[in-house]
């Protein structure tokens, strides 16, 4: 089996707009991990400090990736300040290789978000760095076979689903683990 990596910009995105093909690949037994390249803490409540936030967010993540057998990865990038760079784009790429990724899904190149639109083309350059084999790096190469774009309201200028996939028999799970998502405190009551 194989290993699929959902990179998100923030916590909840990858778990909402990537999380039923990732519930669905763990029922066939692939491994999943969720990269999340911030926390998402400056959406947070205003009842609760912004470090909290950022940790409960965290947790709640690795919280979604263990209900489908896998790994959570955050990084401590701010919230609100994803910016493209090629070290980020290679550290990136380094956590491919670390688990031998060979699919990829990732947020779609145009958004209304800045952080999203940075979190794609890292992810692009990331790939590119991760399998490469020319690329001299402490690990060898991921086996990247698969390469997908969520659809999010968010990032819908002039994406057009392109490949539609069966998670009738996933669902369920995927809303269970969605729930203890601490994203708002709204979450809890997603039906």
């Amino acid at each position: 089996m194989g290993t699929v990596m959902a990179v998100g910009a923030h916590t909840g995105d990858a778990q909402l707009t990537m999380g039923l093909y990732l519930a669905k690949a763990a029922s066939k037994g692939h491994k999943i991990v969720t990269l999340d390249l911030t926390a998402g803490e400056r959406g947070c409540p205003p009842h609760i400090p912004m470090d909290e936030f950022r940790q409960l967010n965290t947790e709640s993540a690795a919280g979604f990736a263990k209900a489908f057998g896998g790994d959570s990865v955050v990084l401590d990038t701010p919230d609100g300040e994803l910016n493209y760079s090629q070290e980020l784009a290679v550290k990136i790429g380094d956590i491919m290789r670390s688990y031998h990724v060979d699919t990829v899904l990732c947020h779609w190149k145009n958004s209304m978000h800045k952080d999203h639109i940075a979190a794609s083309r890292l992810t692009q350059d990331a790939v590119f760095f991760a399998s490469l084999p020319t690329f001299t790096r402490p690990l060898p190469p991921a086996p990247i076979k698969r390469w997908l774009y969520a659809e999010n309201w968010e990032d819908s200028e002039g994406f057009a689903p392109y490949m539609y996939f069966d998670v009738s028999d996933v669902f369920e799970d995927w809303k269970a683990a969605v729930r203890q998502l601490y994203l708002t405190e709204h979450s809890r009551d997603f039906k």
